[in-house]
């Protein structure tokens, strides 16, 4: 007797596409009309999220399976398949868009909002007063824009949680007055385009460097960094050691791991135990537990791991990475590196207290790319997701026009043009079985210099802003 798929039970049939890739789904629901109203239930595609997104490091949400609709599940897990194969693939290639977001000024800032779906873009320009705007990612169309009377942004932390109302937070600075006020994405009006709206304000100096839920970092240019709690109005301390050969020691990133918060300034990382936060004035201060330096450094970016079934905060046991543009003493020298660093956990149950230590100081380097072309940038950001790829921009080389300028003769000569390239590379991992980091793709930037990107790694999304106000998308 010969058996067809379309005779076998619903629970045979769920553990045969169970084993198919997600092309072998969509290929067969084209048969008969059964196999196409099998294949659009939610345990089929849940099932094939686990197997063939999650088990292999594809990047995906952070939220469980199951919260998700079946269309939307099944439009993002055909999406992080899509993705999982790029990257896996020899190279990338990048589907390009953009449009002008300024009428000629220069995109201060850009950023990805987590939350929300992660259906905005936001970008920070300057007029005579500062402004955000609000951008629909389908459509790159503009929602809406937010810009408070006489005052100038000095920083700007974006909401790292998809679950929380709160957006971001941004330090306004008035002629007479410095605020730090938290806003939300919100419609006040049934049907009505959403807007920006403020539920929260405080009244400080310190700038807001990382959010997460409802956890505000804030930090000088010194040596202290505030953990906020906006909605309990709770707050701690954190007390770096004073550097003194530095006059400005600037605080670039605040990262909330396992039970530990790092405080990355100029040219070092600060590990805090979690502090307990308290209500004025009983708030503590709290120093560091280790610390490490990587030198004169022109960047440095921590990720924290993905999460996991077994542990949702995905941090438990598991390393910390840090990429590090370095620096170099030799002025002859054309080439900088990009290095990979992994602080590991401390897995011993004995060897820590309350107060730490949580990892392993100081990190090992485990990885290096060296790059050919050495120069200054107006972009020096960089982003290193959780699942190991990274972009970053990478200077025009300056050496093949020589000392030969186009404007400073009168007759036409020929210049040879450079320009300035987006870099993403995948290092060692799931994405990348190989030894050695692979650089995937380099898109020649042939506009104006870029000031800020941003790299939204679930979407495969790179975002860029330029000096003439244009905004560049890059998809995968």
């Amino acid at each position: 007797m010969c058996l067809s798929l379309n005779s076998l039970d619903d629970d045979t049939l769920l553990a045969v596409f169970s084993v198919l890739t997600v092309p072998d789904v969509l290929n067969l629901r084209q048969t008969c009309r059964r196999l196409l109203v099998f294949s659009s239930q939610q345990i089929v595609w849940q099932n094939i999220g686990s197997s063939q997104i999650l088990q292999q490091g594809i990047p995906f949400s952070k939220k469980p399976l199951s919260s998700f609709s079946v269309r939307d599940l099944e439009d993002r897990v055909r999406r992080a398949y899509h993705l999982g194969k790029a990257w896996k693939a020899p190279s990338i290639t990048f589907r390009a868009s953009g449009f002008a977001a300024t009428r000629g000024g220069p995109i201060q800032d850009i950023h990805f909002i987590p939350g929300y779906d992660r259906r905005w873009l936001i970008t920070v320009s300057q007029g005579i007063w500062s402004m955000i705007t609000l951008w629909d990612r389908s459509n790159l169309t503009r929602v809406t824009s937010w810009s408070p009377q006489k005052a100038v942004f000095s920083a700007l932390a974006v909401n790292t949680s998809e679950d929380c109302e709160a957006a971001l937070a941004v330090s306004l600075h008035r002629y007479d007055s410095v605020v730090v006020e938290i806003l939300a994405i919100m419609a006040t009006v049934p049907d009505s385009p959403p807007g920006f709206e403020c539920i929260a304000r405080l009244n400080t100096l310190r700038q807001p460097i990382a959010m997460c839920g409802p956890l505000l970092a804030l930090a000088d240019d010194e040596a202290e960094t505030i953990i906020w709690n906006w909605k309990t109005q709770e707050y701690a301390v954190l007390q770096s050691p004073v550097e003194a050969d530095l006059w400005r020691n600037q605080c670039t990133q605040v990262v909330f791991a396992y039970k530990t918060i790092l405080v990355v300034r100029a040219r070092s990382v600060h590990a805090f135990a979690e502090p307990k936060l308290a209500p004025h004035p009983n708030a503590c201060v709290h120093h560091p537990y280790a610390q490490s330096t990587f030198g004169w450094v022109d960047g440095i970016f921590v990720s924290v791991p993905p999460s996991s079934p077994e542990d949702s905060t995905g941090m438990k046991g598991q390393p910390l990475s840090i990429l590090v543009r370095t620096k170099n003493d030799d002025p002859w020298s054309f080439t900088f590196k990009i290095q990979l660093w992994t602080l590991s956990p401390i897995t011993s149950s004995y060897e820590t207290t309350d107060d730490g230590p949580y990892y392993n100081f100081p990190p090992s380097m485990t990885s290096e790319i060296v790059t050919p072309r050495r120069g200054a940038l107006r972009c020096t950001d960089m982003v290193l997701g959780p699942y190991g790829t990274a972009v970053w921009v990478q200077p025009e080389d300056y050496s093949v026009a020589g000392l030969i300028s186009s404007n400073v003769h009168l007759q036409n000569m020929p210049v040879p043009q450079s320009h300035e390239t987006l870099v993403a590379a995948a290092f060692p991992g799931l994405l990348n079985t190989q030894d050695e980091p692979q650089v995937k793709s380099s898109w020649k930037n042939h506009g104006e210099n870029w000031t800020c990107l941003d790299y939204d790694e679930e979407r495969g999304c790179v975002a860029l802003g330029s000096t003439a106000g244009a905004v560049t998308i890059l998809n995968i």
